[in-house]
């Protein structure tokens, strides 16, 4: 029998077991959009091209923001200890090329090019109350899945990554306001590993256009645990990602059938950071 000194004890507990499952394990929202993730009875081949997804039920996520890339459409499957995900969108033109260095004749010296490549981003809630809104003056963090059509697809990989939001100051973080006024903070680390890409630097000319980025030739580490592959076609990019349910790293959300995780997604059309359409919260349900 509970005496009034154990029974304050187990209820202090008790709060503290909710306050911490309910940052751990953010909760699915109230009437947020969800995207079922199936089981499959195949692999995917990621190779950009949809077929093999063909009696997979496709949901249609509208997109919001001024680049008005508006509806697209995502699968997502389990097999056999990994999650693949598969999402299509309206794009017309293939943009490949990310701040290429064009020769200034007039100057002679090489200057970054307009140049901007097309991508795709992904976040699934990780800790704190997630949301697809940044600005929403919410602290969280998220694993990020990056794909770059010309930083990252080349090597089969999305760049993996993390969203942190938080109201306390962080190093190496961009300082902004939240929609409530309040000072926010947001850091996009890598994961562990190797670097996906480099810098080139040209002290003479070496062709009219050169790229700035030069890609790893076998990158290893966190980082690379998405496997990834876009194909644009006829004005429709088409892009395949597969990752383990359960990396076993620190940096990255563990997927667990029966459990719903918070997320987000973003389109990129040649644009840079600051520019693109991005989707309400929504619950992917295993």
């Amino acid at each position: 029998m509970y005496t009034h000194k154990s029974t304050h004890r187990w209820f202090v507990g008790l709060i503290v077991s909710l306050t911490a499952a309910v940052l751990l394990y953010p909760w699915p929202i109230l009437g947020a959009e969800t995207v079922p993730v199936h089981p499959l009875t195949a692999k995917p081949t990621l190779d950009g091209n949809g077929a093999d997804w063909a009696k997979v039920p496709a949901v249609q996520v509208q997109l919001k923001g001024k680049l008005g890339i508006g509806a697209i459409t995502v699968k997502c499957g389990t097999y056999k200890g990994e999650v693949f995900l598969l999402v299509s969108w309206k794009d017309p033109t293939e943009d490949t090329q990310h701040k290429p260095f064009v020769w200034d004749k007039t100057q002679g010296k090489y200057v970054a090019g307009p140049q901007r490549e097309d991508r795709l981003a992904l976040q699934f809630a990780m800790t704190g109350q997630y949301t697809a809104n940044w600005f929403s003056g919410n602290s969280f963090t998220a694993d990020m899945w990056h794909w770059k059509a010309a930083r990252s697809n080349p090597s089969g990989l999305a760049h993996d990554k993390m969203t942190i939001v938080s109201t306390t100051p962080m190093k190496k973080a961009f300082e902004t306001k939240a929609e409530n006024g309040k000072t926010i903070y947001i850091r996009r680390p890598g994961d562990t590993g190797d670097k996906l890409y480099k810098t080139v630097r040209y002290t003479k000319h070496q062709g009219d256009m050169v790229p700035k980025y030069v890609l790893a030739p076998n990158p290893k580490g966190s980082v690379t645990d998405v496997k990834a592959r876009g194909v644009w076609n006829n004005g429709v990019w088409t892009v395949e990602l597969s990752r383990k349910l359960n990396t076993g790293n620190k940096d990255d959300v563990v997927f667990r059938k029966g459990k719903t995780v918070l997320g987000g997604i973003a389109v990129f059309n040649q644009s840079g950071d600051d520019k693109h359409d991005v989707s309400d919260t929504l619950q992917f349900r295993f």
